[in-house]
């Protein structure tokens, strides 16, 4: 039995490690000793709770076996021998690994997936060389393809080099043509071709006028070849035109008979459109006579309406007749209404006048009552307004007493007003004289001191523009020595333009001579007139001569010029400077 519970005990601990515990409290464990023996661990357990199912066959078994049990048994240090569990210690190292379990894992899974990656690189390091693998293969295809483009990018460069050869030698076979063809266009060359041009049309004309010639003597040679073709070509000619005049008589037969035909079909075609008209009248007429009738009918129908209307006309102007005598008795009767309506409305305003007169005689009256009863009263006050006469005029002179003695005080006060303003006037005006004379003995002192200090300044000014006449001075012979040397290099410049043109002008002519003379000499081996070509280039030449002499006359002048110049400025002066500069220094003012 005890076994049992102890069973019981350590399988309900296993289910609370897993939280499927059901039958226990949350407090699972109040003291844990750990006792290692040679084969066993020592464990104190909770109580179980009491509050078991009484349905389930677990609470029941454990209800028997505490009833059953025999007297609780306790250690030394008091715990019960049924509270200890005995767990081995391969169940508490089972215990232990299912706890570890995720971790040790993941550890197992590391480890594993290391083993694999260096098991793929040893695979890779043996395998990379081996020839009859994919992976060798797919690498010697690699090679192979890198090769051939090497070798395709190489033959690439090549074409391109030879493409940029071609481009460069197409390119100056422009710019050869280009200078070609703008040598051509210049002036000179233009006139040795319009030379050329007379010269080629010269030796086409020899060659028409001799043609001409030629043709002259064939025509002679051959003038009866000339008539027999002429009559065999007229027969010729007789033959086709009989052919012709048969096939034309023939077909202005054939046209006739359309002729005929075609006025046969108009003419029944008249008659046809005739016989059409003339139905056609007939229904005109036939509709025209139905028309009538209608129009007949309808004017009968219009008359009897007119009738109609005019009976209905005469009935309404009876009748109209007849209301216009009814409304004038009902105007009558409504006249003499009013005229009674007049009459004692007249009546009525006399009666009104003569009661109003009545009222007015009544209001006259009474007025005449009060007039007289306020003349008695004033009767009454008059003896009364003496004594206050004699007050107001008591008041009045106590009253002018009181004003001329406010007014003498008013006057006193002004006078006393005046005299103190007076005499701070008087005290004002005596400071400001003070103040006045000590500005201005103020402002004499600064004018004298400005003055002192304006001297100064101008003396410095004065030494300043010295300084800047003697710096304006060496300016210009610098200036002036500066301009001659841009002279003399312009006049070198000009001379090595001279010389340039020379030398340009020499290789145009000997270009020139060796094309006119490759043409030439082309020209007059193949028959042609090359007189007015040479006359081109003897002028030219000539041009070419006078260009020279023209050079040489131009650069003589202008060295003895140079001299001259030179001579005059051998002793450069200030105001000489001045001239020659073109310009006049101002002197800065500060």
């Amino acid at each position: 039995m005890l076994a049992l519970f102890h069973t019981y005990k350590r399988n309900s601990f296993y289910e609370f490690k897993r939280g499927r515990h059901k039958y226990f409290s949350r407090k699972i464990f109040t003291q844990i000793s750990h006792t290692y023996h040679s084969n066993m661990v020592i464990k104190t357990l909770p109580i179980p709770s009491t509050t078991i199912p009484v349905n389930s066959q677990l609470g029941s078994l454990i209800t028997c076996l505490l009833v059953s049990c025999p007297p609780v048994r306790r250690l030394p240090d008091a715990t019960a021998l049924r509270d200890m569990c005995i767990i081995t210690k391969s169940d508490m190292n089972r215990i232990y690994e299912n706890l570890n379990r995720r971790q040790r894992d993941k550890d197992a899974i590391r480890q594993e997936m290391e083993q694999k990656k260096e098991m793929l690189e040893r695979s890779t390091q043996i395998t990379k060389d081996w020839p009859n693998t994919f992976a060798g293969d797919q690498e010697r295809k690699l090679q192979r393809k890198k090769i051939r483009e090497r070798e395709e990018e190489e033959k690439r460069q090549l074409l391109d080099l030879e493409e940029e050869k071609l481009a460069a030698e197409r390119r100056r076979e422009y710019l050869e043509k280009a200078k070609q063809t703008r040598y051509y266009n210049t002036d000179r060359i233009r006139t040795f071709h319009s030379s050329l041009l007379l010269t080629e049309v010269l030796k086409e004309r020899e060659m028409q006028v001799e043609m001409k010639k030629r043709m002259e003597q064939m025509r002679q040679t051959s003038d009866n070849d000339e008539l027999k073709r002429f009559q065999e070509a007229q027969e010729q000619f007789d033959k086709t035109e009989r052919e012709k005049n048969a096939k034309r008589a023939k077909e202005r037969a054939d046209l006739a008979q359309y002729h005929l035909t075609q006025i046969n079909r108009r003419k029944t075609h008249y008659i046809q459109e005739k016989q059409r008209d003339r139905q056609e009248g007939d229904e005109y007429r036939r509709l025209a006579d139905k028309s009538l009738l209608d129009f007949i009918e309808s004017m009968r129908t219009r008359k009897l309406k007119q009738k109609q209307t005019k009976e209905m006309y005469d009935k309404a102007m009876e009748q109209k007749q007849k209301i216009k005598q009814i409304e004038q008795k009902l105007d009558e009767e409504e006249e003499d209404d009013i005229r009674t309506y007049a009459e004692v409305k007249m009546r009525i305003a006399r009666l009104r006048r003569e009661k109003e007169i009545d009222l007015e005689q009544q209001k006259q009256n009474t007025r005449d009552e009060t007039i007289g009863y306020l003349g008695s009263l004033l009767k009454r006050a008059e003896a009364d307004n003496e004594s206050q006469i004699y007050r107001a005029q008591a008041e009045k002179d106590a009253k002018a007493y009181r004003e001329e003695q406010e007014k003498y005080e008013k006057q006193q006060q002004m006078l006393d007003s005046i005299e103190k303003h007076r005499l701070q006037s008087l005290k004002r005006r005596q400071f400001d004289r003070g103040m006045e004379e000590r500005e201005d003995a103020e402002l004499r002192r600064r004018k004298a001191q400005a003055d002192h200090l304006f001297r100064l300044y101008q003396k410095e000014k004065e030494k300043e523009r010295e300084q800047n006449i003697q710096l304006l001075g060496q300016i210009q012979q610098r200036q002036a020595r500066d301009r001659k040397e841009r002279e003399r290099a312009l006049k070198e410049n000009e001379i090595q333009e001279i010389q340039l043109d020379k030398q340009m002008n020499e290789v145009e002519r000997q270009q020139y001579l060796e094309y006119t003379g490759r043409v030439m000499s082309y020209l007059e081996d193949n028959g042609r007139d090359i007189h007015p070509m040479q006359r081109t280039v003897a002028e030219e030449m000539k041009r070419f001569d006078n260009f020279n002499h023209s050079s040489k006359k131009t650069e003589t002048p202008r060295n003895g010029q140079e001299e001259k110049k030179s001579s005059s400025h051998d002793r450069p002066s200030l105001n000489d400077t001045k001239k020659h500069l073109g310009f006049q220094w101002e002197i800065p003012q500060k």
